[in-house]
């Protein structure tokens, strides 16, 4: 859940359209981003139902960056089973969101809270939990509402 292990470069080509060459490190495009982004491109429109929860990115695409106005989630290991770790000490947090600079990862029964601002801490070395607890607590209260919005394995 660390950035080491769900941070991805992403490529993107479309000759005539976009520059050549540019980089971007600030921008956030998760997969449920690409329906909306490619087909605003595309000049198609998706369906007024279409209930994605991915949003527009396509102007990031363009070369504007920018830092993502919707949060995104993540949850791994979802039972003791498949997940079991013999040595707790190695394994991440089980849950993480992202909104805008800060990153919160903690345990589904509220334990190993991390905070950190990725924008300026990207290798996630300084805890602010503690230091910022309206932050904290704000963003923890999104991830559980959100995780426990999810369907349970049996």
């Amino acid at each position: 859940m660390y950035e080491g292990g769900i941070r991805m470069p992403f490529l993107i080509s479309w000759p005539g359209h976009i520059n050549k060459g540019k980089t971007d490190d600030l921008s956030l495009v998760t997969a449920t981003d690409l329906l909306p982004s490619l087909a605003k491109m595309a000049g198609i429109s998706l369906p007024l139902s279409y209930k994605g929860d991915g949003i527009d990115r396509s102007h990031v695409f363009m070369g504007q960056p920018s830092l993502r106005n919707k949060e995104m989630f993540w949850e791994y290991g979802r039972n003791d089973i498949a997940y079991k770790y013999t040595r707790p000490v190695d394994k991440s947090p089980n849950l993480a969101i992202r909104e805008g600079e800060w990153k919160l990862l903690m345990n589904s029964n509220n334990a190993d809270m991390q905070l950190y601002n990725i924008v300026k801490d990207k290798k996630e070395t300084t805890n602010l939990a503690d230091a910022e607890p309206e932050v904290t607590s704000r963003l923890k209260d999104k991830l559980l509402d959100w995780w426990n919005s999810l369907p349970k394995p049996n």
